[in-house]
């Protein structure tokens, strides 16, 4: 489809209090607009630039580049159900830019490529990227969109919001935010006199500007930091797009060959049929071939080429398993919480227990299965030779399996809970809403005592339970 065109939408809008001081926005409006997952939470915004290629900001990824664990929404409007034109799409590769730095948030872009192109519709389309000369003209007014909090520190929106606001000269937003702080590779947008700003979540997101003539609308921003939200004299800080539309362009382009396989594309090799397998494993590996050095002959660095790559295969294994085990632990929170009311504490655990084995424990056994096959190396001897991490990451992992192994053997009538006591010391609350607490509790009958970080509302309630449980079961063993 063509880029940067908005879906005709009635004009009307919601005042709300924030992406700061927007408005909520029709299904559709914005169709390049996303939203960028960690473990299927949301986590930041991005922009669509092709039916593969997400922009984001690089900071969102700190921490945790593992493609993995990352999902990207597209056509999604409202962020506490599911709608009719939401796709979730798995991340193939994520890519900061090199010279990203994480204290100043200098070069704060990253490209995400997903596993399959985006199907373009009404409600979901890419944006225009601009020349590499085109910055828009100061005083422009453009729009930010995004889910971020309503106001500083608070809740996210559910729908997507927008607002407007124009670009400032680099000369005021040096003199409101500091000199040193701006560089070539920022711009500022917003008004000096606050109330109207991008706020937590919304990094990531997007500040398009609509060209006059064509209609079409332009990506020129990408939120990155800010001081406060919609504070009077700190207007929001955006990531100068067209600095980077050299690199945007390059990466995008790039032949498949000219880069390491990710383990979506390793592990995909075992979904193809056999005769198809071997010609694609050797194309994906051939990328090891140019780090093969001159005195190497071809059979040599085939051979080299094709050991690393097998080591990169065991490497995505075990980061797979580690991701079937936070879908399981997920798996497990969603269930207690549709099922819990105090009843839980008494009844409860046996039940948990039915619904979870056969839906979620048989997959994961499978995949430990594939991941560690029985004639694997035990002990401490090396698993793959040169792998740093990898050998004692394996023996932690197969450590764990057994470890909880003695959870599926205890009879079920065993593993009924009650609590008899929890003394919680109230000046210990975390930045989660947690305190420190003891717990006296009866599991089968047999009294156990043991400490955990607990919560005494809804929420925080919710997020300490599976703590509960697993100090509880420890404490049972």
């Amino acid at each position: 489809g063509t880029c940067g065109r908005k879906t005709s939408v009635s004009n009307e809008t919601i005042p709300r209090g924030r992406i700061i001081g927007g408005n909520q926005v029709a299904p559709g409006e914005w169709p390049w607009v996303v939203s960028i997952r960690l473990n299927g939470e949301l986590m930041c915004g991005g922009v669509l630039v092709g039916r593969k290629w997400v922009i984001t900001a690089a900071h969102c990824f700190t921490g945790n580049g593992n493609e993995l664990y990352w999902s990207v929404a597209v056509g999604e409007y409202n962020l506490s159900k599911k709608d009719e034109t939401e796709e979730i799409m798995q991340v193939n590769r994520i890519i900061a830019h090199p010279k990203f730095n994480q204290k100043t948030f200098n070069n704060d872009i990253a490209l995400v490529e997903l596993t399959l192109p985006a199907p373009v519709s009404d409600q979901i389309n890419f944006v225009c990227l601009p020349g590499s000369w085109a910055d828009p003209k100061i005083g422009t007014s453009c729009y930010i969109t995004g889910w971020g909090s309503l106001y500083e520190d608070g809740p996210s929106a559910e729908a997507l919001m927008e607002a407007k606001v124009p670009v400032l000269s680099q000369s005021s937003c040096k003199t409101a935010l500091g000199k040193g702080l701006v560089t070539s590779t920022m711009f500022c947008a917003g008004y000096l006199s606050g109330g109207v700003d991008s706020c937590q979540g919304d990094s990531g997101g997007p500040l398009t500007c609509q060209d006059p003539t064509s209609k079409q609308h332009y990506l020129y921003g990408i939120t990155s930091w800010g001081d406060g939200c919609g504070e009077r004299g700190k207007p929001g800080i955006y990531t100068r797009v067209t600095a980077f539309t050299d690199w945007i362009t390059q990466e995008i382009r790039k032949p498949s060959g000219s880069r390491e396989p990710t383990c979506f594309e390793l592990m995909r090799l075992s979904e193809l049929p056999e005769e198809e397998r071997w010609s694609e494993f050797s194309h994906l590996c051939s990328f090891y071939s140019h780090s093969c050095q001159s005195s190497q002959g071809p059979s040599a660095c085939s051979r080299t080429s094709e050991e690393k790559c097998r080591n990169r295969i065991k490497k995505c294994e075990l980061r797979s398993f580690v991701q079937n085990l936070l879908d399981f632990l997920r798996r497990v929170e969603d269930f207690i919480w549709s099922k819990v009311d105090f009843s839980f504490f008494t009844q409860t655990i046996p039940k948990f227990l039915e619904g979870v084995r056969d839906v979620v424990l048989q997959p994961t056994r499978q995949l430990l299965k594939h991941s560690f096959p029985k004639n694997h190396p035990q002990g401490k001897a090396k698993l793959c030779p040169g792998c740093q991490g990898l050998n004692e990451t394996t023996l932690r992992m197969q450590s764990l399996r057994e470890a909880l192994k003695w959870i599926l053997e205890v009879p079920e009538q065993d593993l009924s809970m009650k609590f008899q006591e929890v003394l919680v010391d109230v000046a210990s609350k975390n930045e989660k809403g947690l305190y420190k607490a003891r717990v006296r509790a009866t599991i089968g009958g047999k009294p156990v005592t043991f400490y955990s970080m607990v919560g005494l509302e809804r929420e925080s309630l919710y997020r300490s339970i599976p703590g509960i449980l697993a100090l509880a079961l420890d404490a049972l063993k």
